[in-house]
Order: structure tokens, then C-alpha cells, then sequence
């Protein structure tokens, strides 16, 4: 029954308070920033959804040009060129040590 009562009281005060601040510039900007993130929210969901249609046409298309291999030997150059650099980063750091 106290939780009832609580509960109540609660209602009461919010009811109030909308009745005191229905339209005003609390609301008002509650509402916008809500409008905001709701914007926020479907441009990155149009993005995600742009970016992996690319990737699928970008695959597809390096499918059907026979440039699978061609890929992948250049991912293999640029992933040997970064772990050279990353080598010779460290060896600079130790001998400054």
C-alpha cells in the first residue's frame, strides 16, 4: 500500500510539473535533442548500410575480373611494408633506451 501511495505522489508531482512546464523551452529542447539523436541515429544506420553495399560491389566485381589474386598479393606487399616499419620503429625505440 506505501508503494501505491508513493507511486501517487510521484504521479502527482510529474503531472505537475508537465501542467507548469507543458511547452517550455525545457520541452522544447528535450524534444530536439531527441529529434537530433533520432537523426543521428538513421544517417549512421544509411551509412553502415551504403558501406556494405560497396564492399559486397567491390567484391563481386573483383570476383569477376579474376583480381582476387592481384588483392591479395598487394595486401600481403603492404601488411609486410607495415611490419617492416613496425621493426624498425622499435629498434630505433631500444637503441634510444
Amino acid at each position: 500500500m506505501a508503494n501505491v501511495e508513493r507511486l501517487t505522489k510521484r504521479l502527482e508531482k510529474m503531472e505537475n510539473w508537465v501542467k507548469d512546464n507543458g511547452s517550455g523551452p525545457t520541452l522544447d529542447n528535450f524534444n530536439y535533442l531527441l529529434d537530433t539523436l533520432r537523426q543521428s541515429s538513421n544517417q549512421i544506420m544509411e551509412l553502415q548500410r551504403n558501406f556494405n553495399t560497396q564492399r559486397q560491389l567491390i567484391g563481386e566485381y573483383l570476383q569477376v575480373k579474376v583480381l582476387v589474386e592481384d588483392w591479395d598479393n598487394w595486401l600481403k606487399e603492404k601488411d609486410n611494408a607495415v611490419q617492416e616499419q613496425q621493426a624498425e620503429e622499435e629498434s630505433e625505440n631500444e637503441e634510444e633506451e
